[in-house]
């Protein structure tokens, strides 16, 4: 491997752990904020942002990115000082930290890159103004009146010591909890026992002690803070070995004595079996989205064979080559076999929960809505539902533009909301769940809705209707995907810039999904976004019609029917037929594509019954193919306009069709666009 190369994989390695990183202190950042808000710290909480800054800086550091270590390095003192309480943790210091978090992505995105990087030093000097300010002048230390030893305050940390005051300041009861276990079982017992404990309080400071069995057991003195006494705390933890003692005052809990039979014994309980394997924890494994795409062509490739052979085999057997014929039919279905177990694994590799993309979500709600003076909480459901990787990256700037513009057009102020009646703090809810083949995603908001009259009255004023009311508040909805159409006079730096919604339904038709509104006047707006679970290898239902064959995505097709021209009707000039007790919308691919026949209309048709979401359409066609396994291969940005098109793929018998895109068709269906 040359140089160049070595420094190329280095640079990966170091985007993939440092996005990791990044995401996680995102997280816990928005956290750290609703701590600020309600004056509550959480000191595991800020420990986890301080070891996240720390590894994100070492990492840097070892890979020579200067700019992100200097900038981390500074983060990691301010948030040192917060977790020794040097600094108060307040929104001031919170911002500071967004900032300082989102710079560091800039940077990270610009690892390996060529040109000028951002400036880091306002950053760099809101962060050590930050350190300058302080926290509040601190008393005496009260940690006199709870009689300590010295042995054991010589052991404390800084920061233990720091927690043990703040407890003591928080009204807390201190106690010494004095717990012997077992030396072949020690590890997992003590996390038990401080899993438990952190449920109730704070566990301030862990400290080895002398046991009075040295060859079977070890002891420890572990500090706790709670709100709880005594008498309540006692039963909650009640183990054996353990004893309570309140620091300051207060009666001692005698352990209860435990029988030890043998000095060690014979083998570890069972439930530490697992402990003392030398086993990975997780099982989960970092993949390359490069590598994934390679054995999905790969896999391309064989599907494209398997066709190649069964088309000659189906040949062989018009052609009375029986037995040839047979043998061949028989490798090729052996062939399909082995190929839909590897589809299947590769695409379970590329499964990923939404919940992923959820999260990145949380920091947009609360920076923006911090910018625009209100009050958000966000609310996840259903973010365990998986979906290709690939689709979730194309769906994240999608999902942000309308989280964007919930807060910033859905969302009243506090003001506003207490005005109405409402809770002062709005709700976004991100929610998702899979339905067939599809996946549903809905961002909902309990803000103000959409002011129909509002976008009526816009759409005159630029010539984009004559006659407002003979429209539907579907249409006009249907209005605010248009190229540029915004009701928003202001110009901001979160929207209003004519760049928005149109934008949005484009890169979501181009990932063969779907993008629907329903709006609540007053009570808020629901945004219902359908997407396919993947686009990577998929099975089509091949069709023609005016003499050419496309592919639709069988994921979309409900079912296929004969219709017989009798059988059409006219609604408001568009096509419809009855399907049981149903009136369904018809759409003649030909008309749509705009193809010449050379052939008369036949008296009766095939009609393909698609679906995305709630919405129907039958596509007139001529004939029916048959299914086959495609890949859809992207077909450039010069064909990216085409509407209805979403790539092509290759078939069996070396043709190159265009596959439809079904959720694109039915748009354009809905808006009388065909």
């Amino acid at each position: 491997m040359s140089v160049e190369e070595n420094i190329g994989k280095a640079v990966k390695d170091f985007l993939a752990e440092a996005e990791e990183i990044l995401d996680q202190l995102s997280l816990d950042l928005v956290a750290l904020s609703d701590c600020a808000d309600t004056g509550r710290f959480q000191p595991d909480l800020v420990n986890s942002v301080f070891r996240a800054a720390h590894s994100l800086k070492g990492l840097a550091g070892m890979f020579g990115f200067k700019e992100v270590s200097e900038v981390g390095h500074t983060l990691e003192n301010l948030l040192d000082a917060l977790r020794l309480g040097r600094v108060d943790l307040n929104s001031s210091v919170v911002n500071v930290l967004f900032e300082a978090v989102e710079l560091l992505g800039v940077l990270v995105r610009h690892a390996g890159e060529d040109g000028a990087l951002p400036d880091c030093s306002a950053t760099i000097d809101r962060i050590e103004g930050c350190l300058k300010g302080g926290a509040a002048t601190r008393g005496e230390s009260p940690l006199a009146r709870l009689n300590l030893p010295e042995r054991v305050l010589s052991s404390m940390t800084e920061y233990e010591e720091h927690r043990l005051v703040e407890n003591v300041k928080m009204g807390r009861q201190v106690y010494s909890i004095h717990v012997s276990l077992l030396l072949v079982s020690f590890d997992q017992d003590l996390l038990e026992i401080t899993e438990q404990l952190k449920q109730l309080g704070e566990v301030v400071s862990t400290l080895p002690s002398a046991s009075s069995n040295l060859e079977a057991g070890i002891d420890f003195e572990i500090l706790f803070g709670t709100e709880l006494d005594q008498a309540a705390l006692a039963p909650l933890i009640d183990r054996e070995n353990l004893s309570i003692v309140c620091l300051g005052g207060g009666e001692e809990t005698a352990p209860a004595p435990r029988q030890r039979t043998e000095s060690l014994p014979a083998a570890p309980p069972e439930s530490t079996q697992e402990a003392l394997s030398a086993k990975s924890m997780s099982r989960t494994v970092r993949v390359d989205i490069g590598k994934l795409d390679q054995l999905m062509n790969i896999v391309g490739e064989l599907v494209l064979s398997h066709s190649m052979i069964a088309e000659v085999a189906a040949k062989m057997r018009r052609d009375g080559l029986m037995v040839p014929s047979h043998q061949l039919a028989k490798a090729a279905k052996g062939l399909e076999k082995k190929l839909t177990e590897l589809q299947k694994g590769v695409m379970e590799i590329r499964m990923i929960p939404v919940g992923q993309l959820f999260d990145k979500m949380a920091r947009i709600v609360r920076k923006i809505s911090r910018e625009q003076g209100k009050l958000v909480e966000l609310k996840l459901l259903g973010a365990d539902t998986e979906l290709d990787k690939l689709i979730i990256e194309d769906i994240a700037d999608p999902m942000m533009h309308i989280v964007r513009n919930s807060i910033d057009h859905g969302i009243e102020t506090p003001e506003r909301r207490l005005s109405l009646g409402k809770d002062e703090k709005g709700t976004i809810t991100l929610s998702s769940f899979q339905k067939g083949n599809h996946v549903v995603i809905q961002v909902d908001d309990d803000g103000a809705g959409i002011d129909v009259a509002r976008v009526k009255r816009k759409a005159l004023d630029r010539g984009l209707i004559s006659d407002p009311d003979s429209l539907s508040e579907r249409d006009a909805l249907e209005l605010i995907f248009l190229p540029g159409f915004s009701t928003t006079e202001q110009v901001t730096d979160i929207s209003g810039r004519g760049v928005g919604m149109d934008v949005v339904r484009t890169n979501i038709a181009a990932l063969s999904g779907m993008i629907d509104l329903e709006n609540r006047p007053g009570a808020g707006t629901r945004v219902i976004i359908t997407l396919p679970i993947t686009l990577a290898i998929i099975k089509a239902l091949i069709i023609t019609t005016a003499g050419r064959t496309y592919a639709l995505p069988i994921t979309s097709v409900l079912e296929s029917i004969i219709v017989e021209r009798r059988e059409v009707r006219t609604i408001e000039r568009k096509e419809v037929i009855d399907l049981r007790d149903a009136t369904l919308p018809l759409l003649r691919l030909d008309d749509f594509f705009e193809l010449d026949r050379s052939d008369r209309v036949p008296d009766s048709f095939y009609v393909v019954v698609v679906g995305v979401a709630e919405k129907r359409l039958g596509i007139v066609v001529d004939d029916l193919l048959g299914q086959q396994d495609i890949v859809i291969k992207s077909i450039g940005e010069t064909f990216a306009g085409f509407r209805g098109i979403s790539g092509a793929a290759d078939l069996g018998d070396q043709r190159t069709i265009l596959v439809l895109d079904v959720g694109g068709i039915i748009a354009e269906a809905s808006r009388g666009g065909a």
